[in-house]
């Protein structure tokens, strides 16, 4: 089954829709998550209900050795996000607008269920400094209103269904000196007639696929790393010249 793509964004309080600043700090809270599933690589699936929605946040988490600095730099990639994210032949991904502040983007995502509009939003992302910080906030995300780039969303897209209800959040919390738990946490309402026991579970698969695309990304990305710092010192090593006296 073909997952959302759910973006990150991390906006100011003048930035945000008042229901989206709620639904983030719902889930920034750590009260109420319910475990639902913890399966045998350590992989956490909880669960959380948000208010009056009629819907259920869903969270992942897992301890990783992985630089949270490098998961942050993934999840804002989006010029890249077709090279390694698992469904990216259903998603066309855009750029809107690149402030110092945040980052606006445009999905459009092809469902493929019969019967069903395919899906789009705007959204806006901003990355925040990980520094061992108490919030230990990496990224957050929210979806936009459709008026908010009226011009834009009037020329594309049309005959698809506009989501504005949604929100995310990226967190690393260090466990020992090389180790963290990495979590995603969102909450998304694809709208339509979509029944919400397969809301549920579409968003289930959705965000752990999301997840572990972009934890694979981060793990290639550190060994691509790692094997041109070894390259350019074994250079270092063979060019230096040798002298007998």
């Amino acid at each position: 089954m073909k997952k959302l793509l759910l973006i990150v964004i991390f906006p100011t309080l003048l930035l945000r829709s008042q229901s989206s600043l709620e639904i983030l700090d719902s889930l920034h809270d750590t009260n109420d998550w319910k475990l639902e599933n913890f399966f045998s690589d350590g992989t956490r699936f909880e669960t959380k209900k948000i208010f009056n929605k009629t819907l259920i946040a869903v969270k992942v988490s897992r301890i990783e050795k992985i630089d949270p600095d490098v998961i942050s730099n993934v999840v804002m990639d989006l010029d890249n996000y077709g090279e390694f994210l698992s469904n990216a032949n259903t998603l066309d991904s855009r750029i809107l607008n690149i402030t110092d502040e945040y980052v606006d983007g445009y999905q459009h995502i092809k469902v493929t269920l019969p019967f069903f509009s395919d899906r789009r939003y705007c959204f806006r992302m901003k990355s925040n400094d990980w520094n061992g910080n108490e919030s230990n906030n990496l990224v957050e995300w929210y979806l936009l209103k459709e008026d908010e780039y009226e011009s834009f969303n009037k020329e594309n897209g049309t005959e698809s269904l506009y989501l504005d209800i949604g929100a995310g959040t990226w967190s690393a919390k260090q466990i020992d000196e090389k180790k963290y738990e990495i979590s995603y946490c969102l909450y998304m309402d694809p709208k339509g007639s979509i029944p919400n026991f397969l809301t549920q579970k579409i968003n289930a698969m959705n965000i752990i696929n999301l997840y572990e695309d972009i934890l694979s990304e981060a793990r290639s990305r550190i060994q691509k790393k790692n094997a041109e710092k070894r390259f350019n010192s074994e250079s270092s090593i063979s060019t230096t010249k040798s002298y007998r006296f």
